[in-house]
Order: C-alpha cells, then structure tokens, then sequence
C-alpha cells in the first residue's frame, strides 16, 4: 500500500463510494478545521484532505519547505491522488486552499472534474497582495478574518508557531495564484463566499466568471469568512459541494 504524506482521508464514505471531494483549507490550518462542514457531505461521498507542513498530524515539519518549490508541492499532492481509487472527484479549497486547489486543477486535470472555491477571488486576497507580512499584519489578518481560538494567540509558543505557518501559506497562496493567474479552468466552477467577509468582497468573487471554460455557478451566504463554518450554513455548503460532484457524475 502507498504511503500518503500529503494526503489522509479525513471522512470515510459511509456507504457504498460514489465520488470523492478533496479538501484544501484556509492558511495557517489543515483539513480538520473543515470537518464541521464536511461532516454533513453524502454518505457516499468520501473527503480527502491535504495536509501541509507545520500543522495537525505534520504539526513538527517546517512550514517553509513549501516555498522551496511550490510547484513541486502541488505535483507531489497530485501524485499522492493518483494512488486512491478511481472516483468522481471535486476540489474544495476555502480561502489559500482554493489557489492551491485552482494550481491543483491546472497541473493535474485528469484528477478532478469540478472545482468548489471558498472565500478567495481570482487574482488573490488584498492581504495576499500585500507581499510582505509583518507580525501586526499578520495579527490584524487573523482578527479581520475571525475564527483562531483566544486561546491560541494568548500561548507565546502557539502564536509564533500560528504566524509563521499562515505567512508560508499567504506566500504560498499569492506564488500560485499569479503563477496560474488568467489561464481559462477546463472544469466547471462552484464559487462561494461570505456576505460579510473582511478579507474577500462579494464583489470580488464574480472575476472567476472571466476563467470559467466550463460553466460557472455562485452563491453567497450569510455570514464572514468562515461562513462555511456556521452551523446555519454546514449543511448547505455540503450540498452544493455534492451537488458539483453530482452534476459531473452524471455526465
């Protein structure tokens, strides 16, 4: 059996596997923060989630390794994929996930048939853009983009250990965003975002439309930039994620 470094299956299908959506999270987080949302996916539905360095199970890996070669981190996700089983397969990425998943896509189209991106404009983030990252811009990030536990930013070791994994996947997230920037996505588009999120506009999530080779569908829910992860909205941005897999299962 391979081994999967990258990847782990965060949610066994439950019944007979019918498709597959592999998760991609927020920066500084892994797949695991998604579980609330993921949770009510399908049964037949199993989730794949991608593990950077510096979090969850590889909580002791540097995080900057992944600026060394972000290319070669996308390729090396794409070659764990190849070795699971052969099913209808989505990409969610929420915020720094969806670059990856959008870098994911181009590099690899024989691995997925549609595309859920979360919370993140074509083009990057105005906090991705910014380029650099300073403790205090980090911090301000974090409070305008919401979520991250009191708890954590009061430990000194926690906090420190938080900042450098979110400015690796920041860096990562802009890398591959301008390096795909403007190339047309052979796979249909999900997009979805918060109607009150700090860090990504409304507005901002419609220039997807100018890549969409393969149709285009948006929704915009109450709620910041972790909408998906209010209990209100957990169910219903399952669905729509089911329901992107549905649709090109049936092709």
């Amino acid at each position: 059996m391979p081994q999967h470094v990258w990847t782990t299956v965060i949610r066994p299908a439950l019944a007979t596997p019918t498709g597959r959506v592999v998760v991609l999270a927020h920066s500084g987080a892994g797949p695991n923060a998604l579980l609330p949302m993921v949770r009510w996916l399908p049964d037949g539905i199993e989730a794949v989630g991608v593990t950077l360095p510096g979090r969850e199970r590889r909580f002791a890996e540097d995080a900057e390794r992944t600026l060394d070669d972000p290319e070669g981190t996308v390729a090396a996700v794409a070659g764990e994929l190849r070795t699971r089983s052969a099913v209808p397969t989505v990409l969610f990425g929420h915020s720094m996930g969806a670059a990856f998943a959008v870098a994911l896509a181009l590099t690899a189209p024989d691995l997925c048939r549609a595309l859920v991106l979360s919370a993140h404009p074509d083009g990057g983030s105005r906090a991705e853009l910014a380029g650099q990252w300073d403790e205090d811009d980090l911090m301000a990030i974090l409070e305008r983009g919401g979520g991250t536990p009191p708890e954590v930013l009061r430990d000194e070791y926690l906090r420190a250990h938080l900042l450098t994994v979110l400015r690796c996947d920041l860096t990562l997230g802009y890398r591959l965003a301008t390096r795909h920037a403007h190339r047309t996505l052979p796979v249909p588009l999900t997009v979805l975002g918060g109607r009150d999120d700090a860090l990504t506009e409304t507005a901002e999530l419609t220039r997807w439309s100018r890549r969409a080779g393969a149709g285009l569908r948006e929704r915009v829910f109450p709620g910041g930039h972790f909408y998906l992860l209010d209990e209100a909205n957990q169910k219903a941005v399952a669905d729509e994620t089911a329901g992107a897999l549905r649709l090109v299962s049936s092709d």
